[in-house]
């Protein structure tokens, strides 16, 4: 069945292109109109598990990262509460505060790779408030279940469009999770912070899970060190040199079935 589906669907790719993004690229866009965002959601195609205020809530970045490929929006997951991240033998390590940051972390599942599961994650995190410390960062996802990532990107949206020029890739576990260090400009607001993943497996059925993580150095930190969990709970550890602190934000966990 999902070969008669991938089939189907990679014809209509070929054939349809959402009209809200019919010109211009990653670099020419910004933000919607209402019209416009009203246009681009009416577009997608959403689970049945999926409420209307999740809908709602995707930022105008997310809804341009998931109208680039035809799929279905499997799950949607966003976080702004405080979680104690801390461990006794880190200095310092504290949780953004969630007035100031908010991380949404989507899965999609995609039809690019014929006879396989294949989805696209998507993790966005917003500043609602531009930080007071604007140094080096880090954006990463990290997946169960062992499905093998074949593109991702990365990026800063701004009011001037998407900046890929400061972001650099961190780490990469092909089998378990990727991450990009994001240079903040100083003094100007950074609106979302953009990662996406595409992976695939053997055709099979289950349940795995996906997490967002992003971390914000305070005082200047010679790198950020990623590492990955990638076991049936997935997991994103940062850290940094002594003299610099990193906050976390909230870890955003999602789950979906293929």
């Amino acid at each position: 069945m999902k070969k008669v589906v991938f089939a189907v669907l990679t014809a209509l790719t070929v054939l349809s292109v959402n009209p809200v993004f019919a010109a211009g690229g990653d670099d020419d866009f910004s933000a919607f109109t209402a019209s416009e965002r009203k246009a681009a959601l009416k577009e997608l195609e959403f689970s049945d598990d999926i409420s209307q205020d999740q809908i709602d809530s995707l930022s105008d970045a997310m809804i341009y990262e998931l109208s680039k490929e035809d799929g279905e929006i499997v799950s949607i997951k966003k976080v702004s509460r405080n979680l104690d991240t801390g461990n006794e033998d880190e200095i310092g390590t504290r949780t953004l505060d969630p007035d100031d940051f908010e991380m949404t972390v989507v899965a999609k599942r995609i039809y690019e790779k014929s006879g396989k599961d294949n989805f696209k994650f998507v993790a966005t995190g917003e500043w609602l408030t531009n930080p007071v410390y604007e140094f080096t960062d880090a954006i990463a996802l990290a997946w169960s279940d062992d499905f093998t990532l074949y593109d991702d990107d990365c990026y800063v949206m701004t009011s001037f469009g998407a900046k890929r020029d400061v972001v650099t890739l961190n780490d990469v576990d092909p089998e378990g999770g990727i991450a990009y260090d994001i240079d903040l400009l100083v003094g100007r607001d950074e609106d979302e912070i953009v990662l996406t993943a595409k992976v695939y497996k053997d055709d099979d059925d289950g349940s795995a899970n996906v997490v967002g993580e992003y971390g914000h150095v305070q005082i200047q930190a010679s790198s950020i060190n990623v590492g990955f969990s990638s076991g049936s709970r997935p997991s994103v550890e940062m850290s940094v040199s002594y003299a610099a602190d990193i906050e976390m934000a909230s870890p955003d966990y999602d789950s979906f079935d293929y």
